[in-house]
């Protein structure tokens, strides 16, 4: 009886004729109900819904989209950090929605990012002095203030750039898909990415994406394979090299190994870039059979025949652009990807990207690796990538962008045919923005070669940074946005990445002593001294080295009380297992001055660098 009525119940509800709004749109019962109540309210009844967030992303939700625009004056959108419910994941979005009366014209308030329900009430008793706080406040923790600018009047205008931005070309105004805006002032950022002419997706068929070996899938047909004692072993060529998503990071190929046993995500070590050799890979947690020849024949063909060929290549014969597949909103950075070698395979995990032309590649590549196309992707609240990216604007890349976009990917002799194709003696004129910083190699592009060697990547913590600071820029020159508008994205949509910023610590040489930054767990000294921390020793510029078990905030602490002496060097030691031939103890030797890195002081600078040679 119980089975009869959930089949009745679900039939009824999927019948388009009781639900015409719903057409083509995955239905469930808040879906249904939702039309049910704007009819009982009528013309003059107000009705308040608090629902998930799927009707305004469901890429087939567009008739249930108009009708719900037509009716909404308020949508206030949560994310339950706070765990309101208690039942409910702590990133699970849902929103509190005000419906009435069917107007001519769209236009509701919308307010995103909301963590308790009194941040409402303060955006609407704000005096709108300053700009609106980010998502997470200056100690780190979520936001709950208000302010006037938090509140998005959205009408048609605003539904026209969501279409553009969001939605398959020709998707009417009213159908848009509604993405989470943090504050009004980044309006003009989405008019301005929106009316860009170019766009990633008019590539068209020269690109192909795959996501390759399904993690379940493929390990039951025997195209790939786990140990079963799951001991990963390192990749001897890039054929045996499977990647994962925490393989790699924002335009860093080489950005962690699994250890030895790696049962959970979280088992990976950051490499050390200065380190590791010319030839190396990292650990993989899957094998490729050992058929060589049939797991070729599996792999996918690209959509196009090079000239000369008589039929299309595998993608693995190309360079690719891999993004990691799952997107998360509260991490430092959402959009992560960097270029992957051929040969080297992955599982579904991660997305790749083969294109027919590689100039094409590199345009991808250097868009996505700004925080730009981080916020574009952050606004869109989705949780997985798919072709989210290619609504991108496609800009035009010089050499300017594109040495330092090569100069941070190719890692090992496995980018040398890329860098030889690529490379321009104009890379060798280039200089970074800040041409008197001492944490900066300033010799560095001079000494570029043709042919790839060990000193054409970046390999200090501090220069890979600020290569990254500085493409930001010029991505941002080349959209036509403004330095203010750069800085309020990295303001209100990037507070972990100005958290770590806060509390992140290089030497002379650009190496991090000390970060806050989870994802470097293991870099640099620990913050605090424990019975298993290894001893560190200090040198002052004179007199005798002292010894001790210290973290760095002992070392700040008592060389600001004066209990130890002004330091030189402080040396200690790492063990180290992220390369073959097992564990090794490794010198770490960090010199003073110490310093901290204001990306919004760096973005200025290189803003005005960068203006003054383009005029």
């Amino acid at each position: 009886m119980e089975c009869a009525a959930q089949e009745s119940m679900q039939a009824f509800l999927n019948a388009q004729q009781n639900y015409p709004l719903l057409k083509g749109v995955q239905t469930n019962l808040y879906k249904c109900f939702m039309p049910v109540g704007w009819m009982l309210a009528g013309q003059h009844g107000v009705v308040g819904y608090l629902h998930p967030e799927g009707p305004y992303d469901d890429p087939k939700g567009g008739i249930l989209r108009e009708a719900m625009y037509a009716r909404l004056r308020g949508h206030f959108q949560f994310t339950n950090v706070k765990l309101l419910f208690a039942e409910v994941m702590i990133w699970v979005r849902y929103s509190i929605n005000i419906y009435s009366a069917v107007k001519k014209q769209p236009l509701f308030d919308s307010i995103s990012n909301l963590f308790e329900p009194i941040t409402v009430d303060r955006c609407y008793l704000h005096n709108g002095v300053g700009i609106a706080c980010g998502i997470k406040d200056d100690s780190g923790e979520w936001n709950i203030e208000g302010h006037s600018d938090r509140i998005v009047s959205v009408g048609e205008t605003q539904l026209n750039v969501f279409a553009q931005l969001y939605d398959e070309h020709g998707t009417p105004p009213r159908q848009a898909r509604l993405p989470a805006m943090h504050a009004g002032q980044l309006s003009s950022v989405l008019a301005k990415l929106a009316a860009y002419t170019h766009r990633l997706a008019d590539i068209g068929d020269d690109y192909i994406s795959t996501e390759m070996w399904h993690e379940t899938m493929q390990q039951k047909d025997g195209t790939i394979s786990r140990n079963v004692d799951r001991s990963a072993p390192f990749a001897a060529t890039p054929e045996e090299l499977v990647q994962s998503g925490p393989h790699f990071f924002v335009a860093n190929p080489f950005y962690k190994t699994p250890r030895l046993f790696c049962i959970n995500p979280r088992a990976y070590d950051p490499l050390d870039i200065e380190e590791i050799p010319d030839d190396y890979l990292p650990r993989s947690n899957y094998l490729p059979m050992a058929d060589h020849i049939e797991y070729v024949r599996r792999t996918q063909t690209v959509n196009w025949v090079e000239p000369g060929e008589k039929e299309a290549k595998r993608i693995t014969e190309y360079f690719r652009l891999g993004f990691r597949g799952m997107l998360s909103n509260s991490a430092e950075r959402t959009l992560i990807g960097a270029l992957i070698p051929p040969s080297v395979g992955h599982i579904n995990g991660v997305q790749s990207n083969a294109f027919k032309d590689t100039a094409n590649l590199l345009a991808v590549g250097v868009v996505t690796s700004s925080t730009i196309a981080d916020f574009f992707i952050k606004s869109t609240g989705r949780s997985n990538l798919h072709g989210t990216w290619t609504n991108l604007p496609l800009i035009k890349t010089g050499n300017l962008i594109n040495s330092r976009y090569l100069t941070l990917n190719c890692l090992t002799t496995y980018y040398a045919p890329l860098w030889t194709e690529v490379f321009k003696l104009d890379f060798t004129i280039q200089h970074w923005s800040q041409p008197e910083n001492l944490r900066l190699p300033q010799d560095f592009f001079a000494n570029l070669t043709p042919n790839w060697q060990r000193n054409c990547a970046l390999r200090s913590d501090y220069a890979r940074r600020m290569a990254l600071v500085e493409i930001d820029v010029l991505v941002a020159q080349a959209l036509g946005l403004t330095l203010d508008e750069l800085l309020l994205i990295y303001r209100v949509q990037f507070p972990v990445m100005q958290q770590n910023e806060r509390d992140t610590w290089y030497d002379i040489a650009g190496r991090i002593i000390f970060t806050c930054n989870i994802g470097l767990a293991g870099v640099g000294l620990p913050r605090k001294s424990g019975r298993n921390t290894a001893k560190v020793t200090i040198t002052p510029p004179e007199g005798m080295s002292k010894t001790g078990k210290w973290g760095w905030d002992d070392i700040r602490e008592r060389q600001e009380a004066g209990t130890l002496p002004a330091v030189s060097t402080v040396t200690t030691t790492v063990l180290d297992d992220t390369q073959p031939g097992g564990p090794q103890t490794r010198a770490r030797t960090y010199t003073a001055p110490f310093a901290l890195a204001s990306r919004e002081a760096d973005y200025r600078v290189a803003w005005e660098f960068f203006a003054q040679q383009s005029s």
